[in-house]
Parts: C-alpha cells; sequence; structure tokens
C-alpha cells in the first residue's frame, strides 16, 4: 500500500473521532460504483448504482441507479440532467418506489492545486408502489445548494470537503413549512488506482431540522469510480 492512500485513510480515521463526539440518531455506510464517459465534445454521460445501510449499518434502507447528463458550456460552467430510480425501506419491510428528477447547474473554478465549486440543483420526486396514496402521490420538490473544496495532493490523491444545504420547497405531507430542512457535511480523499479507475472514502454528518420527527446521524462512504470521465460533486 503507497504512502499517499496510507495517509487519505488515517485522515479519514481521525475524521472519525471528531464525528463520534457528536450526538447522533443513527450510523449509516454507503457504497456506490459510478461509470462516467464522454458521448460529444463538452457532452457526458454517468450511471451510478448505490447502497445505503441505515440501522447503525445493519439493514439496508436505501438502494438507488442514477442516469445523468451533463452539458459543459466552458471550463466553469455545465448544466446537468439526471434522474433517480430508488427503492426505500418502509417501516412495512416493503421498498417503496420513488422517481426523482434533478436539474444542476455547477459553477467552478481552479486555482493552482485547488478547485473550487458550487452546484445549485432543483429536485422533484413523486412516490409509488408501497406508499399511501393519501396525497395522491402528489410530488415533493426541493432546491440544494453545494458547495465543494477540493485539494489535489499529488498525481494520485485529492483530499476534499463539502457542504449540502436543503431547501424544503413543497412536500404534501408537511403543508405548513418551506425552508431549510437539511444539512450535511461531508470529508473525504479519493485516490487514483489507474488512469480510468478510483477509489473513494468519505465521512458525513448530517442534521434535519424543523420537520416533524427531525434526525441526525452519521455516515461512512466508500465509492468506485471508472471511465473517462469522473464526476466532481457527490450526488
Amino acid at each position: 500500500m503507497r504512502s499517499p492512500l496510507i495517509s487519505c485513510i488515517v485522515f479519514l480515521l481521525l475524521l472519525t473521532f471528531s464525528l463520534e463526539a457528536q450526538e447522533a440518531d443513527d450510523f449509516g455506510a454507503w457504497g456506490s460504483v459510478a461509470y462516467g464517459a464522454e458521448v460529444f465534445d463538452d457532452l457526458s454521460f454517468s450511471i451510478q448504482q448505490e447502497a445505503r445501510m441505515e440501522d447503525n449499518a445493519s439493514s439496508i434502507g436505501t438502494v438507488f441507479t442514477n442516469f445523468a447528463v451533463d452539458y459543459r458550456f466552458n471550463r466553469s460552467f455545465r448544466l446537468g440532467w439526471n434522474y433517480r430510480f430508488i427503492l426505500n425501506r418502509r417501516a412495512t419491510g416493503l421498498f417503496g418506489h420513488r422517481h426523482r428528477t434533478m436539474l444542476d447547474l455547477d459553477f467552478r473554478t481552479k486555482l493552482r492545486q485547488w478547485t473550487f465549486a458550487y452546484r445549485a440543483r432543483g429536485q422533484w420526486e413523486v412516490r409509488t408502489n408501497n406508499y399511501n396514496n393519501e396525497f395522491g402521490f402528489a410530488p415533493s420538490s426541493d432546491f440544494r445548494n453545494t458547495f465543494k473544496v477540493v485539494y489535489q495532493y499529488n498525481r494520485r490523491i485529492e483530499y476534499y470537503s463539502s457542504f449540502d444545504l436543503r431547501i424544503l420547497l413543497r412536500d404534501p405531507r408537511i403543508p405548513s413549512y418551506q425552508g431549510v430542512d437539511r444539512f450535511r457535511y461531508r470529508a473525504g480523499c479519493e485516490y487514483l488506482l489507474a488512469k480510468e479507475q478510483s477509489l473513494g472514502f468519505f465521512f458525513q454528518f448530517q442534521r434535519e431540522i424543523n420537520i416533524p420527527e427531525a434526525s441526525q446521524g452519521f455516515v461512512i462512504g466508500l465509492e468506485y469510480k471508472f471511465g473517462s470521465i469522473r464526476p466532481l460533486m457527490e450526488s
């Protein structure tokens, strides 16, 4: 094992100790595999499969498949469209079906070894199978703001941190509230295994606020990416 990878793992282990100091309702483990490639000049696509463990990483809570298309206007601005099919475990043990569409506008700039990025995301979601149809499967909508800083340590390893703020625009299940309902902090590193393969590790703390039954918890994650395109922003 090479020393840069060891330093990446040590960094995240140290971060774990600080996260454990936070009060948390749950601990989760997320794992994902993603492939990305360029279709034409400035146009790319990606597909991602992810599983999320919950209940102290003892059971699968969510599984989703994400398809994305991105168009690059120039070095700084990109426009993206995503469709995500989500299986979410319900209290009954059955998995509910969710269909989510997302529209992204990304801005990024690079200064030597540093990359600074911001993503504005509008997302709309409909719940169907195995969900209560009391609301007629009415869609919910959110606006998310993600800020990310990446430091390129060398040719193989990058460290990053990000902050995601979600604003609830409409949810028929919570008709009395519009505003910030969740934030996430994430820190991690990504290690280049080969020319078009990378392995990433991260820790994340998230908290829900201003909504009924709000919760908080932290997550450890593992990401494997391959292909000619590696998305900068997390899902």
